[in-house]
């Protein structure tokens, strides 16, 4: 069966929270409670350090008391908030009894040392240090970290180990008037539980059991915004394995940035789809007064249909105004089409299951070997890969170090409003074309799905980019960990 997890049972209609007596047994969370953001840490004199302790224990979660594994006894963990050109110096305490790791989750860094290493292993009961030094010219806009040892993935991330990356400069590149306006902070997740605990068990974290859908840890919180106004929300989707087709009624919502990164063109959007992984940085204004949903809508992702759910109310207060800043329709961004450069080398990746002995996930047939080096681009090059899906479910790829553009979807050429870091390939016999530049950084990092329990159960390979006339070598030996189902 897939490991598509923590699934809604219904479809249809819209599910309001269950009452209180309807919940599981022991965790009740309450809904209605003011949006609050995550503890915010700031950088200084171009540093950032930061403790993240990490442990099983029992935490409040939408008040009321949930056993989770989250950093720093929060279901979200502490925003990051750094400028470019920052060093940002992590100490992780595992005190957990499980390996982990981390990563830095769209962030342009080396991916060696002790920088954004998915090959390090982080020991149960010990410290371990990362130092992650950004470009001075590194996009501005919303990121994430999360924990990222194979094999453990899916259900460490479901336990609550991540939370918010923000690179700031993004409101630098808006017209004055709309400098220093309100933020909001909007990490969606779920939490699938039994009992009084989030189930962290990767073979119990099943498909067509009931979920929790939170905003910052939160079920169906409260925020306001004046009519005419303008906001900047930051809508990020820090879960392990759910999609969110989020929308606002009766408003737009316009993309400044995108996985990062910041957009050619500025457009009014309806609806926006987060597959796991997903950021958008957008601006809302206050329409009509009232109260107003921010919610994910139906969506089929393949294996189930999800259905319409209320994450958040949002009240608009009055009079109504018709006095709004204007959006502007472009950004001044440095980051270029990859069009205008030639292309060294065309690739092909198909993603599919096997549920021959056990569920496998598989790219180009075969799973995940920690050992193994997959690609081996050349430093400054770009190469353009063709992504298939020929499986019932869409598979949302995500690569480290280096954002893409998309050429085409479908057959048809994709209109790219700039680079991003997670795309969805359409299930049953879906195709994407992608360009990926291989800039600024040598060594090993990894592609993947980012439904973490397909990337857990083998959807994930390495690259490793070289210099002119390096030669390939095997992946860091500190990556030890297999998948049990594999081979």
């Amino acid at each position: 069966m897939s490991l598509l997890c923590a699934l809604l049972p219904a479809a249809g209609e819209e599910q309001e929270p269950a009452p209180r007596a309807a919940q599981q047994a022991a965790w009740a969370p309450e809904s209605g409670k003011p949006l609050r953001s995550p503890q915010q840490l700031r950088s200084r004199d171009g540093v950032l350090r930061v403790d993240l302790d990490a442990r099983r224990e029992t935490i409040g979660v939408s008040g009321s008391p949930l056993e989770a594994q989250p950093f720093n006894g929060k279901l979200v963990g502490p925003t990051l908030r750094v400028r470019p050109g920052d060093r940002l110096e992590v100490t992780i305490r595992n005190g957990t009894s499980e390996r982990t790791n981390i990563h830095y989750h769209g962030l342009h860094v080396k991916p060696t040392g002790i920088s954004d290493n998915v090959f390090r292993v982080f020991e149960p009961a010990s410290t371990a240090q990362s130092v992650v030094q950004l470009p001075r010219d590194h996009s501005p806009g919303t990121y994430w970290y999360h924990v990222h040892l194979h094999g453990l993935t899916d259900e460490q991330v479901m336990g609550g180990m991540s939370g918010l990356l923000i690179v700031e400069g993004l409101q630098e590149l808006l017209p004055r008037r709309l400098r220093g306006i309100r933020e909001r902070q909007l990490a969606v997740r779920d939490a699938q539980h039994a009992g009084a605990a989030i189930v962290m068990d990767d073979a119990a974290i099943a498909p067509n059991e009931p979920t929790t859908r939170l905003v910052n840890g939160l079920l169906l919180p409260e925020l306001d915004l004046r009519s005419g106004e303008t906001q900047l929300w930051r809508i990020a989707n820090i879960g392990a394995d759910l999609f969110y087709d989020v929308e606002l009624t009766g408003h737009r919502m316009h993309v400044i940035a995108e996985d990062g990164s910041p957009v050619w063109r500025v457009r009014g959007r309806r609806h926006l789809l987060l597959p796991p992984g997903k950021r958008y940085d957008v601006l809302v204004q206050g329409g009509r007064p009232g109260r107003h949903a921010f919610r994910t809508r139906e969506y089929d992702e393949g294996f189930q249909l999800l259905p319409t759910t209320r994450l958040a109310d949002v009240t608009v207060r009055g009079p109504a105004s018709r006095r709004r800043a204007a959006i502007p329709r472009r950004l001044p961004t440095p980051a270029k089409p990859i069009t205008d450069r030639p292309v060294r080398r065309k690739r092909e990746f198909t993603f599919t299951f096997d549920f021959t002995g056990g569920f496998k996930a598989l790219i180009n047939g075969k799973q995940f070997d920690p050992h193994e080096t997959s690609v081996t681009p050349r430093l400054g090059s770009v190469e353009q890969w063709t992504l298939r899906n020929p499986s019932n479910e869409d598979h949302p790829f995500h690569i480290h170090v280096n954002d893409f553009q998309v050429m085409s979807v479908n057959g048809k050429p994709y209109r790219a409003n700039g680079l991003q870091d997670v795309v969805v390939i359409p299930k049953n016999g879906g195709e994407v074309v992608i360009r990926n530049p291989f800039d600024d950084f040598t060594g090993h990092y990894v592609f993947h799905c980012h439904i973490l329990g397909h990337e857990d159960a083998g959807m994930m390979k390495t690259v490793e980019v070289l210099r002119k006339g390096q030669r390939p070598t095997p992946p860091p030996a500190g990556h030890a960990m297999l998948h049990p189902t594999a081979g």
